[in-house]
């Protein structure tokens, strides 16, 4: 019996008040060939009532809850990976949604680019209440085709070596053969996991951004995002993606030191740590991790004007 070309997986936590929309969302998909795999992790609000109204639904393949919380989004990624029978695998976020062509527009992307391991759309930004807000992170202003695609090892090294471009991974659809690949190490983080992950598909292929806004990236005072950010973990965890991709991309010492210094000022203008303290002892750790300090915030600066490291800031932020 022939399988479904893409599996889509909602992982879920206590995100009851858009579940419905998250999921009518995908059940709404113009593209149909796909299941749906439904992982809540032990939530505490009506999630289960939520999710027990879609049960009779043909399209859903699994439903499962947790009966203790894993404490892990990734670990969750990890179940729905195992039970994906699709070609093609979408996390999408329980607190997110999707416009209905989405898949359709995705889709027809990696079917006819087998080199292609990742497709992505642009993201609008929504409040809690489906305002679209003025946050824009896609940076690709006065492009004039519907399509980008690149070498993944150079999407890494332009796109993903300063920030995390496939910021939401209800934004991306990706080729399931590439976790063959894909070591479980993204799993042991609790914030950069995402990062970790999207790079090592990256490196595997092409990848192609749909260069149109198909993603609605809910912004909300339940995220997980912002208590991480306060304690850190944006910077404690992404020291070692850092090390990661430098390693893989072969980067020569200036090069990093430049990233190093883009990281740095980020820690330095970042205003929302708990404490001085945290704040004091994150600069130390991510330092004497990757060998660069306050300094290298200069370097970072400098490199901007005279691009000696080659990394060709000014122009890869608008690729």
């Amino acid at each position: 019996m022939k399988g479904p070309l893409v599996s889509i997986i909602i992982p879920n936590y206590n995100h009851s008040p858009y579940l419905k929309q998250r999921i009518d969302s995908v059940l709404e998909q113009l593209f149909q060939d796909f299941e749906l795999i439904i992982l809540d992790d032990c939530s505490t609000d009506d999630s289960r009532s939520i999710i027990d109204k879609y049960s009779s639904s043909n399209k859903i393949s699994q439903i499962i809850f947790n009966e203790y919380n894993s404490g892990s989004t990734f670990l969750q990624w990890k179940k729905g990976f195992f039970l994906a029978k699709g070609k093609y695998i979408w996390i999408a976020e329980s607190d997110d949604y999707a416009d209905t062509s989405f898949l359709e527009k995705l889709v027809p992307l990696l079917e006819d680019n087998p080199d292609c391991n990742i497709a992505f759309s642009e993201s609008y930004a929504i409040d809690e209440y489906n305002n679209i807000l003025p946050d824009d992170w896609d940076r690709n202003k006065g492009l004039k085709s519907s399509v980008s695609e690149f070498d993944g090892k150079a999407f890494v090294r332009a796109r993903m070596l300063f920030n995390n471009s496939i910021y939401n991974a209800s934004m991306a659809l990706f080729r399931k053969a590439a976790l063959t690949y894909i070591d479980d190490r993204f799993m042991d983080f609790k914030y950069c996991g995402d990062w970790y992950f999207w790079n090592k598909v990256c490196f595997q292929g092409s990848v192609i951004r749909y260069n149109e806004k198909l993603n609605y990236f809910r912004q909300h005072a339940q995220k997980v995002t912002p208590k991480a950010e306060a304690e850190g973990k944006r910077f404690i965890e992404g020291k070692y993606v850092i090390e990661d991709m430098v390693e893989v991309l072969n980067l020569t010492p200036i090069q990093k030191k430049v990233i190093v210094g883009r990281l740095m000022k980020y820690i330095v203008s970042f205003k929302h740590f708990k404490t001085r303290e945290l704040k004091n002892d994150i600069i130390e750790d991510v330092a004497g991790y990757l060998g660069y300090g306050r300094s290298s915030i200069f370097i970072y600066e400098l490199d901007k004007i005279l691009n000696f490291s080659r990394l060709d800031i000014k122009k890869s932020r608008y690729l």
